[in-house]
């Protein structure tokens, strides 16, 4: 049995104040940027812009290009307004697979608060301006 004071409050919850807008009107969810990967190459140096969110696409997309001759990888991360540990993750893999091939990988055009988290999680100082190791490292992979 419904009472009569339980009926009038389901009846306002249901409707919203006279002239009221709901809060998901007022309030919309912004849009994220379109993720984007672009290649260009030019002899030993090659460079991968990125746009939107860093995630592990990156890594696959590297894998699919020719990269005989190159000594220095670039990403441009002036497109990447935000980071997470997806994105960490990524460029952790890109830094590995570079490794293995004997590339020197830099990050570019960092944005503040991507930076700020880079340099957090102690990952600066892996992409700085350090010179390519002589041999491919491999690394060891434990099961």
């Amino acid at each position: 049995m419904v009472r009569a004071h339980e009926r009038d409050a389901s009846r306002r919850l249901a409707r919203g104040p006279a002239g009221r807008r709901p809060w998901w009107v007022a309030h919309p969810v912004p849009r994220r940027a379109v993720p984007g990967l672009e290649w260009e190459s030019s002899g030993t140096r090659a460079v991968v812009r990125v746009t939107g969110e860093l995630d592990a696409q990156l890594e696959t997309f590297l894998a699919g290009r020719p990269l005989a001759g190159c000594r220095e990888l670039e990403i441009d991360l002036a497109g990447v307004p935000s980071i997470g540990s997806a994105g960490l993750a990524a460029l952790l893999g890109v830094r590995r697979w570079t490794l293995q091939r004997g590339i020197a990988v830099r990050l570019r055009n960092v944005q503040p608060s991507v930076g700020r988290v880079v340099e957090l999680a102690g990952l600066d100082q892996l992409f700085g301006g350090a010179e390519p190791p002589s041999a491919p490292v491999q690394d060891l992979a434990l099961f």
